[in-house]
């Protein structure tokens, strides 16, 4: 009960830091809302995500698979540092200040016009799954499927799996900007298509529990990972307006969380499916989901200039 209690506040904690982190980086980053903007309000914004998962998750890992009081030292590392945040956040200047002319009112704080834009429902809510999804195949479901063959190891190796995958989507995020063309789709349509390869070796990996192919399985999904969320965070900083910036990021990010689920629903099927289909299946959907996001892209151009 005390774990279940603690992984829900980690998760309310989580889902602010995301949200407001990123708006933030994005204003200390660019010119403020500019469409014509660079994207390096994204890009920062992702590369300190990533990296904090990455090294999070290794540091995690190694003290609870070769440090002493494995199942608490863990934990009392977050603990230390986040009141180390806590300290330095408390001094903090505020880059965004409150409009008195908004009022105070929880309801009018939680609107958020720009969800329903149309771009936004069209590229981004589709590819948003995918984000968290890719990643979590890498180092939620390979794992698992490996513990046989990395047995005394199970916990450290799903920390490397992690390093790995997160370690490539970091790489991949300091190129992202340049796929990306903005007014365009190129960036969000080259992240799903980049998730077809990783899917396919993730396959291979499930057919021969093979641990070297295991370890570049990851690396490929890990790419697909960084390209996917720096292309949803450029075209929401693009969507978003100043006031709603914060509001729309937690919108992407919840519908990113989606892909947590990812492996609990394979674990499900994968009895009478088999991983191996299931990842084959996921490189089809990935491949499908770039061209309908591709497809929404052009008919809104051709919309555009209709009007």
């Amino acid at each position: 009960m005390l774990l279940f209690a603690g992984r829900v506040l980690s998760g309310v904690a989580l889902g602010l830091v995301m949200a407001v982190g990123t708006a933030w980086i994005k204003e200390l980053s660019e010119a403020p809302f500019d469409a014509s903007a660079s994207g390096s309000g994204a890009r920062r914004a992702a590369l300190s995500l990533t990296t904090g998962f990455a090294l999070g998750a290794a540091v995690a890992a190694a003290l609870a698979q070769f440090a002493p009081l494995p199942e608490v030292l863990p934990y009392l590392v977050n603990v230390a540092l986040c009141a180390a945040s806590f300290t330095f956040a408390l001094r903090t200047p505020e880059s965004h200040p409150r409009d008195p002319a908004r009022g105070g009112r929880l309801r009018d704080d939680l609107r958020i016009p720009s969800a329903s834009h149309r771009r936004f429902l069209s590229v981004v809510a589709p590819m948003s799954p995918w984000v968290f999804g890719t990643a979590a195949s890498a180092y939620a479901i390979l794992p698992a499927l490996l513990v046989d063959r990395v047995a005394g190891f199970e916990v450290g190796f799903a920390g490397l799996m992690c390093l790995v995958s997160l370690g490539c989507g970091v790489g991949a995020q300091t190129l992202a900007r340049r796929i990306d063309l903005p007014g365009g789709c190129r960036g969000v349509t080259a992240a799903l298509a980049a998730v077809v390869p990783g899917m396919l070796l993730a396959a291979a990996t499930a057919l021969t529990r093979s641990v070297a192919l295991a370890l570049v399985a990851a690396a490929a999904l890990g790419i697909g990972y960084g390209l996917l969320l720096v292309g949803g965070l450029m075209e929401v900083q693009r969507i978003a307006g100043p006031d709603d910036l914060a509001g729309l990021t937690a919108v992407f990010y919840s519908l990113s969380y989606v892909g947590f689920f990812v492996p609990a629903v394979l674990a499900a099927i994968s009895p009478v499916i088999g991983y191996p289909t299931l990842f084959v299946a996921g490189a089809v959907i990935a491949a499908l989901s770039a061209a309908l996001v591709w497809r929404a892209h052009v008919n809104g151009k051709r919309r555009a200039l209709a009007a």
